[in-house]
């Protein structure tokens, strides 16, 4: 097993981990899952991406490469707000909800493991969400990165109608000083595993933005997804 290392900005300061073993930080998100009995929504595909991957073999992406998602990493004129709202100060979230979409659900923070892996949400809490604290809390700005499950145990998760997301969907963060980030969907993709786009995940932003991932794609006879569902958002209110 190699070492890598990445790099990520939190807050406009570059932020640096080392990962040893199959499970990388900065991009590299573990996300177990098990065979389901309902089939999640499947997402929009990006236009520079396939569909799906057949050879998936890991539950977490092991690339650096960086595909963008559908369109690009930026927002269209029509999906774009009329003018950037101003970052809000740090502040952990609690809660994650898209009312546009069957998603509302507990958020607790994850720590990077000792072998600098992002482990998955687990235990009493994995069918919450996880926001990864080494990246900006939601409204902060830069990206600030939400992880779920689509499925745990054959069971639908936190994440399970992630797929039917669309453009212009609304995502509300909830905060533990009391205020809610808006978020506004700007674009959605599947990417598999192993070209996982890490830098338009969590390169550093001019302004506040939400990344939401989970698995998706074909499941194989293990159970491990093939590929992962990115949503990306900025900050509107």
């Amino acid at each position: 097993m190699s070492s890598v290392k990445k790099q990520h900005r939190r807050g406009g300061r570059l932020w640096a981990g080392a990962a040893s073993g199959a499970l990388c930080v900065a991009g590299i998100v573990l996300l177990i899952v098990f065979f389901v009995d309902q089939e999640p929504p499947p997402p929009q595909a990006p236009a520079a991406q396939s569909a799906s991957s057949s050879s998936g073999e890991s539950t977490s992406p092991t690339s650096d490469a960086t595909p963008t998602p559908s369109a690009s990493a930026t927002p269209s004129p029509s999906s774009a707000a009329p003018s950037t709202p101003a970052a809000l100060p740090a502040s952990k979230p609690v809660r994650v909800r898209l009312p546009d979409r069957d998603i509302d659900g507990d958020v607790f923070g994850i720590s990077l493991a000792d072998d600098g892996s992002l482990p998955a949400p687990s235990g009493a809490r994995k069918d919450d969400a996880a926001w990864f604290d080494g990246s900006p809390t939601p409204g902060e700005q830069g990206p600030a990165v939400i992880e779920g499950h689509v499925t745990y145990s054959g069971k639908p998760s936190v994440f399970f109608e992630l797929g039917a997301v669309r453009k212009g969907d609304r995502v509300d963060v909830d905060r533990e000083d009391g205020s809610t980030a808006t978020f506004e969907v700007y674009d959605i993709g599947r990417f598999p595993k192993d070209s996982f786009p890490t830098w338009a995940v969590y390169e550093n932003t001019s302004s506040a933005e939400l990344r939401l991932i989970t698995c998706g794609g074909t499941v194989d006879a293990d159970g491990r997804h093939a590929d992962n569902v990115i949503v990306f958002a900025k900050l509107v209110d």
